[in-house]
């Protein structure tokens, strides 16, 4: 489905802010509130809104976290994974998530407070350009919302095309 890659670069992210204990003075705690296994619904806004629902398990390792697990749509299903690597030096998180019909794709950015603002780099056009922008929202309490607006229409102004709602289990 071609929609489905917007459904596997929300899974992808689950872990984008996510370091070692190695990160900066209260990163770790940040970083701890990733690790696990998630499950949630979220809606995917094409012309009519989709349901759809992931799984997805991460593991945090030395200023780096890898993620694997699945996104379904009705009969549909597309396996998701992610490597994302934070730079305590410059307090930036970058990386790769795989699974996206378009092939890898390239993330990059900061976090303020719970909140983790990454572009997406498409390694081909999606709806007529090669840029998105995510929000992960994760306040603790094992909930965490994660946001990609992207352009609908080429040269358009960006819109909500993916809001999910994941709890860990």
């Amino acid at each position: 489905r071609p929609d489905m890659y917007r459904i596997v670069a929300v899974v992808f992210f689950l872990g984008a802010g996510l370091a070692a204990s190695a990160a900066p003075t209260g990163e770790g705690d940040y970083i701890n509130r990733f690790s696990g296994a998630w499950a949630g619904t979220g809606t995917l806004i094409k012309t009519v809104p989709l349901q759809v629902s992931c799984k997805a398990s991460g593991a945090p390792g030395e200023n780096r976290i890898t993620i694997d697990g699945d996104c379904s749509l009705a009969i549909a299903s597309v396996k998701i994974g992610a490597d994302i690597t934070f730079d305590p030096s410059t307090g930036r998180y970058s990386g790769t998530y795989i699974g996206a019909r378009v092939g890898p794709a390239r993330v990059s950015g900061t976090r303020n407070g719970d909140v983790v603002n990454l572009v997406i780099t498409w390694p081909k056009p999606v709806q007529g350009d090669t840029r998105a922008s995510m929000i992960i929202e994760n306040a603790g309490a094992g909930h965490l919302r994660i946001v990609i607006n992207d352009n609908v229409t080429p040269g358009g102004p960006e819109q909500l095309t993916s809001d999910m709602s994941l709890t860990h289990i």
